[in-house]
């Protein structure tokens, strides 16, 4: 039997994220390309009417930015009105897609055609019909190429949902056209099948002008009141800004709107149907209240689920939304209602009206498919179940009219017709005795907060960085600013190396004698070494304070921004360039971070702290740590109030750091070069000399691909480099802080083992900076590829300390400057001939690697198996984090590039084990010994893996050991 009670509502600002809004684009998540030119769409998927030839010019070779066989695909017959052919692309499942994109036929130079116009077709199998695609407006042509080789992107003003999508081309004169095509957008995974309602728009006549209130996108049955069988604006992705005063000639209006009158007082209802029968968690509907204008949000929400579309259970979740403020302020809000884990296939949603109109943007659920078929026995049995609410909580719908609202003191009440059921005296015993287990049950919980406050007070144990309860499903985000401690977290069971020194004799301890601190394994490097820091080479770390800048994130695109339309025009380089609009601030930024107000409990405003008052927490004294015996020279443990203070710290915001964080690179720079050093100059490199090789990835602020250089002036000849490139239209600031950071990097990255800014292309946009890319591949490959039998660069036990000589060579140079790398890993690490390595900063920017990072509630895109404890949680970067991570690099090394850290740990238990080593608790976990691993090697690892970081060894000292390790090693001939 299903209990039922009053849901409490959820409420926040329109900021507020869903599950919709991470999945249908709002993060830059929804307009990935779907694969026609990477080749993830297979050829077979691709057909169309005719073709010129269907070898040379087939549907197959529609693919945009690939140059097969004829270079497009060309239709037998000359484009006119009168002549329909068309390209059709299958999709592997139901897509949202969000952005279409053309090219002409280049042919290497040998192309003239291309379609100037097209039009847009969508087949979904749940809608059994093709849809002729429009705009707000109503248009349905949409613009197509000035020549043949410059692509243009179209963003879909109303996204779709479709399984099959044709290309028709389109000409008001008889033209010879070819076309390559991409398409944009997200897997469709929310489950819905479509939605019904009353019509929606200021009229109710279907044949009056068009409304821009309507559903403009909606592409089911639209009769004269009623809407059925398709979807729309409401499950686009799309949300409505607050500013109702929008010009709809020239923008799609967000919102759908429903008038009280025109549905003759009753409420409004919009009925959902889903591909199954689902357990749904919550609904998030985004509501307008300008009140100023009439609309306020839905004084009540009733919502039925059912089996079947004609019948649903008696049994509503019922909410009243309470807000703030609710009739002075006209700011949207998104509002959601808890539906505690119903059960249901389609789900019916009334909303009675406070205001003559409802306003809505966007609904959407949180649901999971139940595997189970919907039998007679299971329809009864749905349908049978009887709600124990008390119906004085859930006035009937007669009495929830307009009419009879009441208003007193700014809030909007309902009167309500009081219908209780005839009491007995079982059922006043049962709420008597239910009235006293809750009683008890407060009365424990009380008692046990009580004791856990008094218990947290004497420790001033305020934790802040562990997961609270069972882990989330895969696709929920951590909220990095606000993660609690448990104090009851239970190791993760895996097999996985624990920091109990009993439980694995690979773990350090003075058990097993091995070394640790600066006195340990290595030493400190003396002073008359010759790599040490006092030759003229290196120099002292720059001393900067700079503000705190979160690096790796993916791109947004700005829904609600229609300035700054950038169109591509890179003829030399196949135009890699796209027609795109940007918001965020970060070459690798998914979104501009907001700053919260100050009073926020959630998101706490960042407040800037000086150099004194930033403290390495200390730790408590505990058996379990993973620690030798310390030297005597390493400086005293901070006291336990100073490790609290600290921590109290942390808990509002992370740390700032002092350097200055790169834009366009996850490096940390120094704000300029140090007195006395020299800029070196930078060559101006011309762009037809560059030949575009492959897409790597893109950012917010342009893009990456791997390019074959003619000549480049430092490398000679023809070399393979990696281009970065800002978008063309891009603000002066962008542009002069690109070329600025570029010139600052060719001064840094002056060392045999780093990759070098060779060229800049600065004569006309868009600007881009040419660096370094060693001929044989990136470190993980090479490393697999070796590793197969008579493979032609065998890779040896001795080749892998080479390399990791290499980089730690690299990163003692950057060290010795003070900048901190940040994202140090095997797959920022490229191989060239003579088995040479060279470190570079581009990996996170990769489609490949996007696996490797994860997206945190601050939208940076996070390396969180390779990041220091102290660097995830505490946001603290230094040259000693960077230690940490290349000993996570080594080990990937060792394991020939095949393994991932930690993979076994979601990403979830990969922060809860960063927060084991935040408590110093014994459980943390360490990366398990490689087979290929020897005993001293795994101690170096563990030393670089060391809780303090003053315990960590420097790269100076790393290098000189992995040197002596490798010490006769010589490259094999046939690279060198």
């Amino acid at each position: 039997m299903t209990v039922l009670g009053r849901a409490q509502i959820d409420t926040a600002s329109a900021a507020r994220t869903t599950r919709a809004q991470i999945d249908a684009g709002n993060t830059g998540v929804c307009h990935r390309a779907l694969g026609m030119e990477e080749g993830h769409i297979p050829d077979e998927a691709i057909s169309a009417t005719s073709s010129f030839d269907v070898k040379s010019v087939g549907p197959q070779n529609a693919r945009v930015r690939q140059e097969k066989n004829g270079g497009a695909w060309c239709p037998k017959e000359v484009i006119s009105r009168s002549v329909r052919e068309f390209l059709e692309v299958k999709l592997p499942s139901e897509h949202l897609v969000t952005h279409l994109e053309t090219q002409g036929r280049f042919g290497n130079g040998q192309g003239q055609e291309f379609a100037e116009a097209y039009l847009v077709e969508y087949w979904r199998d749940t809608l059994g019909r093709w849809v002729l695609y429009r705009d707000a407006r109503g248009d349905k042509v949409l613009p197509g190429n000035t020549n043949t080789y410059i692509a243009n992107k179209n963003e879909l003003e109303v996204p779709f949902v479709a399984s099959r999508v044709r290309f028709i081309p389109f000409s008001e004169h008889p033209r010879t056209v070819c076309m390559r095509v991409e398409l944009f957008g997200c897997a469709w995974n929310e489950g819905l099948v479509s939605y019904s309602a009353n019509r929606a728009g200021s009229h109710s006549s279907i044949d009056s002008e068009p409304d821009p209130l309507e559903d403009i996108s909606y592409d089911g049955q639209i009769e004269r009141r009623t809407m059925s069988g398709g979807l729309g604006q409401l499950s686009d992705g799309r949300f409505g800004p607050d500013d109702l005063n929008i010009d709809v000639s020239t923008e799609a209006y967000r919102w759908v709107a429903w008038l009280n009158d025109s549905l003759g007082g009753h409420p409004l209802e919009i009925t959902f149907e889903f591909d199954g029968l689902r357990e749904f968690t919550a609904v998030h509907l985004h509501a307008s209240n300008s009140v100023t204008r009439g609309v306020q949000i839905f004084s009540h929400a009733l919502i039925y689920f059912g089996l079947d579309p004609e019948r649903f259970q008696a049994n509503a979740v019922h909410a009243a939304p309470k807000f703030l403020n609710m009739t002075v302020n006209d700011t949207s809000r998104n509002i959601t209602i808890p539906l505690s884990h119903r059960l249901g296939r389609f789900v019916k949603v009334q909303l009675v009206f406070s205001a003559p109109l409802i306003l809505l943007s966007e609904i959407s659920f949180d649901s999971t498919l139940v595997d189970t078929n919907i039998t007679d026995e299971l329809f009864e049995e749905f349908y049978g179940q009887e709600s124990q609410l008390d119906y004085t909580m859930r006035p009937p719908l007669s009495n929830l009219n307009p009419d009879n609202v009441q208003k007193k003191s700014g809030e909007t009440t309902h009167a309500r017709k009081e219908v209780s059921p005839a009491s007995s005296a079982p059922s006043e015993q049962a709420y008597i005795g239910l009235v006293t287990g809750v009683l008890a049950v407060l009365a424990i919980l009380l008692g046990s907060a009580v004791g856990l406050v008094i218990r947290r007070t004497r420790k001033k144990d305020l934790l802040h960085t562990a997961l609270k309860g069972p882990l989330p499903d895969k696709r929920a985000t951590i909220n990095m600013r606000d993660l609690r401690m448990s104090m009851s977290l239970t190791p993760i069971s895996t097999g996985l190396v624990t920091n109990n020194s009993t439980a694995n004799p690979n773990t350090l301890s003075k058990k097993n004698g091995a070394p640790g601190g600066p006195g340990g394994l290595y030493g400190h490097v003396v002073g008359d070494e010759t790599d040490s820091e006092t030759s003229s080479v290196y120099h002292e770390p720059f001393k900067l304070p700079n503000s705190k800048q979160e690096y790796g994130c993916l791109l947004k695109k700005d829904n609600l921004s229609k300035s700054g339309e950038y169109t591509a025009d890179f003829t030399s380089v196949n135009s890699f360039q796209e027609e795109i609009k940007y918001s965020s601030q970060s070459f690798y930024c998914l979104t501009q971070p907001l700053r919260p107000p100050t009073n926020s409990a959630t998101f706490p405003a960042p407040t800037k702290q000086t150099p004194s008052k930033q403290k390495t927490p200390g730790t408590p004294a505990s058996s379990k740590t993973l620690q030798g015996p310390v030297s005597a020279n390493l400086p005293p443990t901070a006291p336990q109030e100073n490790f609290y203070a600290a921590t109290d710290i942390v808990k509002t915001e992370r740390r700032e750091q002092h350097f200055t964080p790169g834009r366009f690179t996850p490096l940390l720079l120094p704000e300029q070069t140090p007195a006395g050093a020299q800029e070196s100059p930078v060559f101006e490199f011309p762009r037809h000399r560059l030949r575009l090789l492959e897409k790597l990835g893109e950012g917010a602020f342009g893009m990456v691909h791997l390019c074959e250089a003619d000549a480049v002036p430092e490398c000679g000849g023809k070399r393979l480099v990696i281009v970065k490139s800002l978008w063309r239209g891009c603000p002066e600031s962008n542009k002069q802080e690109f070329l600025r950071e570029s010139r600052r990097l060719a001064w840094a990255l002056r060392d045999p083992n780093l990759a070098r800014v060779v060229s800049l292309c600065t004569a006309e946009e868009p600007i881009c900076s040419l660096i370094e890319a060693p001929e044989l591949g990136d470190l993980p490959t090479f490393l697999k590829e070796g590793s197969e039998p008579n493979a032609p660069h065998p890779v040896s036990y001795g080749c892998l300390i080479y390399f990791a000589t290499q980089i730690a060579s690299g990163m003692k140079y950057l060290e010795s400057l003070g900048i901190v790398h940040r994202d140090l890993a095997a797959r920022n690490c490229s191989v060239g001939r003579g088995y040479s390595i060279k470190i570079s900063d581009h990996a996170m920017f990769c489609n490949r690697y996007e696996a490797d990072y994860y997206v945190s509630d601050t939208k940076a895109r996070l390396p969180i198996r390779w990041m220091a404890w102290e660097s995830l949680l505490l946001g603290k970067h230094s040259c000693k984090s960077d230690v940490w991570s290349f000993a996570v690099t080594l080990w990937e090394v060792l394991q020939l590039g095949g393994g991932r850290p930690f993979a076994e740990l979601t990403n979830e238990q990969v922060v809860e084990n960063c927060s084991h080593w935040y408590q110093d608790n014994g459980h943390q976990r360490l990366l398990s010994r490689p087979a290929a691993c020897p005993r001293e090697i795994y101690d170096l690892l563990n030393e670089c893996w060391r809780r303090h970081e003053a315990e960590r060894p420097r790269f100076s000292e790393i290098h000189l050991f992995l040197q002596r390790k490798n010490l006769g090693f010589v490259p094999p001939p046939t690279l060198a």
